[in-house]
């Protein structure tokens, strides 16, 4: 969904052209000092607007610049401030991009050029707090007006920010990284050798089987093409949900229908005693709890799982193959 990175709404978003439009080809350290040129370059002597086209191999949380914070201000960044770190910031990419994407081949947001600001302030968000400056600057500031996604084949898909006027997001894009674990380091009892290895969680469900720990990486979409979201993946699986003394299954409504429901499962089955009864289990071991849903009626947090106002505070997660 590039939280693309962000969220992606449903269907191929045809923009038009940019040609009217100047264009900057975004590049890890340089900043957007030209933009000080199309301040009064616009209509009636205002400001114009500008598209930066970051190529995708910028577009992670690997960019040295995303790591070092290079942004001030909040809504309005000084011109030096990094555009991916910025996008990050606003919520349209997700924080935790280990790498490079290999569907996307772009990243565009279209900037609004503003006169720069007696101080810029530091403000924590979507994970990323940036840097606060209150010394006279030269040249400009800027602002993102909307961003938005070009795939290798062609296709864009428009991106949403995720901040609220209290600078945090309470629900989190569908579309993130598939795998976020982090390395830890270990000493392998020589002097001054040590070796790095991958964290892992191993959880049990209330069946004591092995089951993922819940996160939003494990929920969400791991990737921009059809096959590779969660809506496509229940054509062929249920999602069983636990918090911490129930079960809950997510699960399409019909194979042909693009609508799903949740229910709660009326007994605590194993893995094997689930398969043996049915995936998705027979209405008559299940209470279904909401009927009808639209996949964006489904909304994945760091927390859990909202459907229709109702907040099911997740621990553990597990697809099942029908």
């Amino acid at each position: 969904a590039v939280g693309a990175v962000q969220a992606v709404q449903a269907g191929v978003v045809k923009h038009p052209s940019s040609a009217r439009r100047p264009t900057i080809v975004y590049r890890p350290g340089q900043a957007l000092d030209s933009l000080v040129e199309h301040l009064t370059s616009g209509p009636g002597g205002g400001p114009q607007k500008v598209e930066v086209r970051a190529p995708g191999q910028f577009v992670c949380s690997g960019n040295h610049k995303v790591r070092g914070r290079q942004l001030w201000g909040c809504d309005v960044y000084t011109s030096d401030s990094d555009l991916i770190a910025v996008l990050m910031h606003c919520g349209y990419l997700h924080h935790t991009i280990p790498s490079p994407l290999r569907d996307v081949a772009e990243v565009r947001a279209v900037v609004m050029p503003l006169p720069a600001q007696e101080s810029y302030m530091s403000v924590p968000r979507n994970s990323i707090r940036s840097r606060s400056w209150h010394s006279a600057t030269q040249g400009c500031s800027y602002s993102v007006e909307k961003a938005w996604v070009v795939t290798r084949s062609g296709n864009s898909y428009d991106l949403s920010p995720l901040s609220t006027s209290q600078g945090s997001s309470q629900v989190m894009p569908t579309f993130t990284p598939g795998k976020q674990e982090r390395m830890m380091t270990r000493s392998l009892g020589h002097a001054g050798r040590q070796k790095a290895s991958q964290e892992v969680t191993v959880v049990f469900s209330l069946s004591n089987d092995p089951w993922i720990k819940y996160s939003l990486q494990a929920a969400c979409d791991q990737g921009l093409k059809p096959h590779d979201r969660t809506s496509a993946k229940l054509k062929s699986s249920a999602m069983l949900l636990e918090t911490y003394g129930s079960r809950y299954e997510l699960s399409r409504q019909d194979a042909d229908a693009e609508l799903f429901m949740l229910s709660k499962c009326n007994s605590i089955l194993s893995c094997k005693e689930y398969k043996a009864a049915g995936v998705p289990l027979p209405k008559s071991m299940k209470t279904v709890i909401e009927s009808g849903l639209q996949w964006e009626e489904i909304k994945f947090s760091n927390s859990g799982v909202t459907i229709r106002a109702k907040t099911l505070p997740v621990m553990r997660l597990q697809f099942v193959d029908m």
